[in-house]
């Protein structure tokens, strides 16, 4: 007897199949020299219902994991997000997001009126057309170019275009379907707005740091944390009718400075957003293609003039960053294709304007020939220009980008540690601890390692413990803070002598080995009441090594922050317990004699030679 075999269908089946697209897919193309991110298009029509239908019309499940993987994408692009770069652009980034929505949203106007639409159909159609989803950051990011200031333009005035389309969407919408007035609906908005705005950048970023100091242990534990974050970001502002994308970028930029790029929770979330769930988003938007009417010539006549207003009205946007806001032609050009592709806001006021009358059919398949004609056109376009760009000669680097903590022990002190956090904090960074031994000190006791664990885990750092050991100390943490890729190294605790800084000449060795600024701390107390920046050396004085020691007081500060004048030594025995002084000097040489500070009070200096050339301010706008 011959067992009557059903066809494969279900949940394992329907996975089974994607998978094998975003395995696939990707790969077939570039065999052909074409964008991946094309594959995963093909690939979603191939298996969908106007393709082979092994995913059926009616399916859910992969559409609703495709949204998830579009929340995931406006999410991680708010993490990565430079806000250094962007606090420095943020007028430039106003004005392209007012340029890159106001131009094609009058350009969609105009061809809505050019086909008689009604006005609300024509508005709206303009708030389609302004909107752009940042599919092709990933690969501007990849290519090295994720700080070059024309990008952070386009990301941060992603925000800016897609709320002004939604909300253009929210007021249609209710004054269509008579929800309320275009007062209340405006009202209403703008009380999603606050409260998202609280809930995304007072309570999100306090509930995380509480749960990473009591389980951040468990790596799964922040990665969970990230995604509850834009979870509950966008199902906030689903709640009062903002669409569920601005939610998780909100909730992506609350996080910012909590999940530091160069860290296990980024790398996390970087892998699970290229393998699963972006690709994804892109496979599920490939499932809505139908060649068969989206070919026809009515369709095409009303794609065309659509693209014409959407991409037009981008690449206008362009011109206008090139020509008012200082970014050359192919900076221009890359802000163009960033801006270009469509999906998020574009298929929800689409499906919005289809469900209350004011769009046809053949403008909903218009729509899908500009999604798939804009994400294609982006992922061509972007390597081009990424190309002619090129990478920088050399890339500044934040000064708390990846902070080295050197310690002998395992019980470093608290205000070290307050120190090393500060600096890393301010520039969104990643705090790595490293343990340091001789060779002479036996072998690393396991309990050591553990312990600061523990210690990274309740500062909040969302580095390593790394251990050096070397045939000196200074030998290990120059080689052990160089292989991390220190940009600062902040060593503490380690071998003493009777000078107030521990000094045992080779400090100075140390600092003048290293290619990254070292800050020398003497602890003689365990906690910070007050910071005290010490006068500068005549040698030593320099903008950038005050700015430094400026800005690192601030950071570290809780109460107030004293500036001392007085050239001589005496300011430090005025000291009191629970002061920081931070000084900034030509070379170590310099310190070893200052008295010893009184108990209870801490010393860090800072070479000032070591400092230049590196972004420790980030200056202003000036367009």
């Amino acid at each position: 007897m011959i067992l009557a075999l059903e066809p494969p269908e279900g949940v394992a089946f329907n996975f089974l199949v994607l998978f094998l697209v975003v395995l696939a897919g990707p790969a077939i193309m570039s065999k052909a020299r074409i964008p991946g991110l094309v594959g995963l298009l093909v690939g979603g029509w191939a298996i969908g219902p106007h393709g082979l239908g092994l995913i059926g019309q009616g399916n859910q499940t992969v559409p609703e994991l495709g949204h998830l993987g579009l929340l995931y994408l406006m999410f991680t692009a708010g993490l990565e997000l430079d806000l250094g770069v962007l606090s420095v652009y943020r007028r430039r980034a106003i004005a392209f997001g007012l340029a890159a929505f106001g131009l094609p949203f009058l350009c969609g106007f105009a061809v809505g009126e050019g086909l008689s639409f009604t006005t609300a159909a024509a508005i709206l159609l303009g708030s389609l057309a302004a909107s752009h989803t940042l599919i092709t950051y990933p690969l501007v990011r990849d290519a090295g170019l994720g700080r070059d200031p024309a990008v952070a333009i386009a990301v941060g005035a992603t925000v800016l275009t897609d709320t002004l389309s939604l909300i253009v969407l929210a007021v249609v919408s209710g004054t269509e379907t008579g929800s309320g007035s275009t007062i209340s609906i405006f009202v209403e908005l703008g009380v999603g707005f606050v409260a998202l705005g609280v809930f995304s950048f007072l309570v999100l970023p306090f509930a995380a740091k509480l749960t990473f100091r009591r389980l951040g242990p468990d790596r799964s534990v922040r990665f969970l944390v990230a995604l509850i974050a834009f979870l509950a970001a966008a199902a906030l502002s689903q709640m009062f009718g903002i669409e569920g994308i601005v939610g998780a970028f909100f909730a992506g930029l609350a996080l910012n400075n909590l999940v530091p790029n160069e860290g296990q929770t980024m790398h996390q979330i970087d892998f699970f957003g290229a393998a699963v769930f972006v690709p994804i988003f892109l496979v599920s938007t490939g499932l809505l293609l139908d060649p068969s009417v989206m070919f026809e010539l009515e369709t095409i006549k009303y794609a065309a003039l659509i693209m014409l207003a959407c991409i037009g009205g981008k690449a206008l946007a362009a011109v206008f960053a090139h020509a008012t806001l200082k970014v050359s032609r192919d900076e221009a050009g890359l802000m163009w294709a960033v801006s270009m592709p469509q999906a998020a806001a574009t298929l929800a006021a689409t499906a919005v304007g289809f469900e209350i009358g004011l769009f046809s059919t053949v403008v909903v398949n218009a729509v899908l020939v500009l999604i798939l004609v804009s994400i294609i056109a982006s992922t061509l376009l972007v390597p081009v220009f990424v190309k002619r760009i090129g990478l920088p000669d050399s890339v500044d680097t934040d000064l708390g980008e990846r902070v080295v903590l050197a310690v002998h022990h395992d019980h470093p002190s608290p205000v070290t540690v307050k120190i090393a956090g500060a600096i890393a904090q301010q520039d969104s960074g990643v705090v790595q601890t490293l343990l340091v031994r001789h060779r002479g000190n036996g072998p690393v006791d396991r309990q050591a390692t553990r312990g600061l664990t523990n210690l990274a885990v309740k500062e909040g750092f969302d580095g390593e413990v790394h251990v050096a050991v070397d045939r000196s100390t200074a030998h290990a943490v120059v080689h052990g803070s160089t292989g991390l890729g220190a940009s600062i190294v902040v060593e503490t605790d380690l071998e003493t002598d009777d000078s107030p800084f521990g000094i045992a000449n080779w400090e100075e060795a140390v600092a003048s080995t290293l290619e990254v600024p070292l800050v020398l701390v003497t602890v003689r107390g365990t906690d910070v009441k007050r910071v005290v920046i010490g006068p500068m050396h005549p040698d030593a004085v320099d903008p950038v090594a005050a700015e430094f020691v400026a800005r690192l007081a601030r950071s570290v500060g809780r109460t107030d922050v004293v500036a001392i004048t007085d050239p001589s030594a005496d300011w430090v025995k005025e000291l009191r317990s629970g002061d920081l002084a931070i000084i900034a000097v030509a070379t170590f040489d310099l310190i070893v004699g200052l008295p010893a500070p009184p108990a209870g009070a801490t010393l860090a200096a800072v070479p000032a030679a070591t400092l230049s050339g590196l972004r420790v301010m980030h200056g202003t706008d000036k367009p």
